[in-house]
């Protein structure tokens, strides 16, 4: 008897659970868009609709842990912006890069201002990156 109740508090709990997750902390949340904002830069000079006008942007790779990340994101994003070459810039694949990289810079800046430790200070790692 005892071991059947306890039984179904586990599985009362385990549903409850799968219901309520537990929200993500700031700092899950910027490390997970980041690697959905890298692989998405990536991704964009192989796309057919951004793929002539994209040959020309940098590499973008964004580590939550530089205090460079930021000023990094808002040169990528006045590069995006300047793409003006047969309506690359307003391509879907563009507009959300864009969109993805805003929306992080807002969380670093004013999300999670104090929340955010950056470990180290070095723009030429940021450049510098390959994958």
């Amino acid at each position: 008897m005892l071991g059947s109740t306890l039984l179904g508090l586990m599985v009362v709990t385990l549903v409850w659970g799968q219901q309520y997750p537990i929200p993500p902390t700031c700092y899950s949340k910027v490390l997970t868009m980041a690697v959905d904002i890298n692989a998405r830069a990536a991704q964009i000079k192989n796309v057919y609709d951004a793929m002539g006008c994209s040959t020309h942007l940098p590499d973008l790779y964004i580590d939550v842990h530089n205090a460079c990340v930021i000023s990094t994101m808002s040169s990528y994003l006045s590069n995006l912006r300047g793409i003006r070459e047969g309506r690359c810039g307003y391509s879907r694949p563009v507009q959300l890069l864009m969109t993805s990289i805003n929306q992080l810079n807002h969380i670093i800046a004013q999300k999670c201002h104090g929340e955010l430790a950056f470990t180290y200070d070095d723009c030429a790692v940021l450049r510098g990156r390959r994958y």
